[in-house]
């Protein structure tokens, strides 16, 4: 019996030992886990994610652009959505195109919509910029078949084009440009920092796209007379060739180039984390894409409204090009006024004979054209 009392106690001791031993683990497993989701590089896990998904900003996809001609051709196969606001949508619309706020769009195109049963989503709005903004973002995402629609609504009807495109350009700081070359900021090894809370690539840049969707455009949107009221205030990138930039740009204005320069292993370490980044383009829409792109990895970047259209449109038209004309770029397509879509759009039939969501009507998906990207 003693010798039995014996391992009984050996017993409850190796047994009050494991206990404690475990439940340290446990306490332990739980500082390791809550330490890593304090100490994680969010911005270097959103870049990984980006750079291992194909790199959008920095490919020969960008920027995702889609002219009105095409558009109106395919009104049967592509999702058309209507980013302007309602009394703009009301006044007069593309038949068959939905009206959603950018706030909202995030949660109808995930949520809401069967993406995948489109050929192309084409996001619309006054110029082609908002729609740009979103697209970029959409596109960091995963949504590989959503396009902006070049020139926005003004490309569609030349009644529109009168109250935006054509009305913006101008030569105001035409002859305020430099020819000279300025140096980027030296490489550093600092970029934003990220605090979304999560722990994986995708599910930053998953809450980062919602966070700028819901704040807007506008935020991410600066006037040339802004910049040149105080251009030390800013970061100015011009986001051309370098053939163009040495033509004239702003002064100030450091050359990065369209689709290489914000790679990480090229010129993205140059971008200042302390200071107002400005992005401009010829049009506004590369610039917004780009803007897109730096803002979810936290930079505060801005996009020059309507690009270089907007302060230089004469040099634009006699040197460099891309120079907005209504003649060339501008439509007479029909605008529908009304609430709803009216375009009658069949509806896919799975052999399943499943319901889609009543919101947006699914047409089926022609056999995929491969064609060149837009320019802006």
């Amino acid at each position: 019996m003693k010798k039995i009392h014996i391992l009984s106690i050996l017993f409850l001791t190796a047994l009050f030992f494991t206990t404690a031993c475990d439940t340290n683990d446990v306490k332990n497993k739980e500082e390791i886990v809550k330490a890593t989701a304090e100490n994680v590089d969010e911005s270097d896990l959103l870049l990984t994610y980006i750079e291992n998904s194909g790199d959008f900003m920095n490919s020969p996809k960008v920027p995702a652009l889609i002219p009105a001609t095409e558009v109106k051709q395919n009104l049967a196969n592509y999702l058309v959505i209507d980013l302007r606001p309602q009394f703009a949508y009301l006044n007069g619309h593309i038949d068959g195109a939905v009206n959603i706020k950018l706030a909202d769009l995030y949660s109808y195109l995930r949520y809401t919509v069967p993406t995948n049963h489109y050929e192309k989503i084409v996001l619309v709005c006054h110029s082609g910029q908002t729609a740009s903004y979103a697209t970029s973002l959409f596109r960091i995402i995963g949504f590989g078949n959503v396009y902006a629609m070049k020139w926005g609504m003004s490309s569609w009807n030349k009644s529109l084009a009168a109250e935006k495109w054509s009305a913006k350009v101008s030569n105001k700081f035409g002859n305020q440009l430099e020819t000279k070359g300025n140096a980027k900021n030296a490489k550093g090894a600092v970029y934003p920092i990220l605090n979304t809370g999560e722990t994986s690539g995708y599910a930053i840049a998953l809450q980062q796209a919602d966070t700028l969707l819901t704040q807007g455009f506008n935020k991410a949107m600066v006037k040339a007379d802004d910049v040149m009221a105080n251009p030390e205030k800013y970061y100015i990138i011009n986001y051309w060739p370098i053939d163009q930039y040495v033509l004239g740009h702003l002064p100030g204005a450091v050359q990065y180039q369209p689709k290489k320069s914000l790679k990480r292993e090229a010129s993205l370490a140059s971008l200042p984390t302390d200071k107002p980044i400005v992005v401009y383009c010829y049009t506004g829409q590369h610039s917004a894409f780009a803007t897109a792109y730096l803002r979810m990895l936290g930079y505060d970047a801005y996009s020059l409204s309507y690009g270089a259209n907007s302060f230089m449109h004469g040099v634009m038209k006699s040197k460099i090009g891309h120079a907005f004309d209504p003649a060339t770029e501008v439509q007479s397509f029909e605008l529908t006024e009304g609430e709803l879509p009216s375009k009658k759009v069949a509806v896919a039939q799975e052999s399943t004979e499943e319901k889609v969501p009543t919101a947006a009507p699914v047409v089926k998906k022609k056999a995929k054209v491969e064609e060149e990207e837009g320019g802006c």
